[in-house]
């Protein structure tokens, strides 16, 4: 895993980008990186290094926004996730605009959204910018750090449906009589919880809001049983894989779309009964993102990414 010193480096990506820069004739990344990755301050807590323009001291409601989701995870999740020795780079940007100009020309195949996630192999970073929302980006894309870190690579719908349990905390009651006056509506429509159909999505622009909040309300019930439910989600994030079914495990012990839409109704769940999951490997790039579209943009070519990056 690399030092914090060594994480400053920009990743191979950019050094490819750097040398196409050059190969054009135009002034390198490594002249114009400190312009587009904010390097000048950095603040660490626990596993997290934050980088920003401007200081970010260690007691920031975005600082403390990182170190409340540590405990969250470990008092409601698995009190592992605490051990994390990191790094993971948060890199904070000084406005959306900014962050966009890092999105197009970094990562121009991601959707323009608020914040992101990403991890290839041990390197873990968080891209975001200071807005009115930082706290709940940092929590939401952080959380994803954390659970890698920790279970390694986890199905896209599960990752999804943590980072929503934990994006505003457990405790926030105002969240979650929103999410669930969200479902009661998705309800009426005629929608039903179908967890097969969800373990089967495994491209993140394949998920709509709707999954999103679907994702949430399935985690928010394991979690909500800590003699069955938590056992069983622990059980699958330790020794499944993305081919592994949590499905059959539930109904195994008796829960399915009825038992959530009883959750979601307001009657208690049923307690599961525990059950082992046989292990396996896993391991590949993960990208995740704050705030998706349906579908993601068109890749922008090649002429206009240059012309992006020479500010044209």
């Amino acid at each position: 895993m690399q030092s914090p010193r060594a994480s400053r480096r920009p990743p191979a990506r950019l050094a490819l980008l750097a040398g196409l820069a050059v190969c054009l004739g135009c002034s390198t990344l490594a002249k114009r990186g400190p312009t587009l990755l904010p390097t000048a301050h950095q603040t660490k807590s626990g596993p997290f290094v934050v980088y920003s323009n401007a200081p970010i001291k260690t007691d920031d409601p975005a600082v403390e926004a990182l170190d409340r989701l540590r405990a969250d995870l470990a008092e409601r999740l698995d009190p592992g996730v605490d051990s994390d020795p990191g790094p993971v780079e948060v890199y904070v940007l000084d406005d959306r605009a900014a962050f966009l100009h890092l999105l197009r020309f970094y990562f121009p195949e991601l959707p323009p959204r608020r914040a992101f996630f990403l991890a290839q192999d041990d390197h873990r970073s968080v891209y975001t910018f200071h807005g009115p929302r930082l706290d709940e980006d940092l929590r939401h894309e952080a959380a994803h750090a954390l659970l890698r870190g920790r279970f390694g690579e986890i199905p896209l719908w599960l990752d999804e449906g943590l980072a929503e349990y934990f994006e505003a905390g457990p405790d926030d009651l105002q969240d979650r009589d929103d999410r669930l006056a969200r479902l009661a509506a998705d309800v009426k429509t005629g929608w039903r919880p179908d967890l097969r159909r969800l373990e089967s999505l495994d491209q993140i622009h394949q998920m709509t809001p709707r999954d999103y909040r679907e994702s949430w309300a399935w985690v928010d019930l394991l979690l909500a049983d800590p003699h069955g439910g938590k056992p069983a989600l622990l059980a699958h994030l330790r020794h499944g894989d993305e081919n592994s079914a949590l499905t059959t495990t539930l109904a195994d012990r008796g829960t399915d779309a009825a038992t959530l839409l009883a959750r979601l109704s307001g009657d208690s769940p049923r307690v599961l009964a525990q059950k082992p999951v046989p292990p396996a490997d896993r391991s590949a790039r993960v990208v995740r993102l704050q705030d998706l579209p349906d579908e993601p943009p068109p890749r922008p070519g090649l002429l206009r990414r240059i012309g992006a990056f020479l500010g044209l």
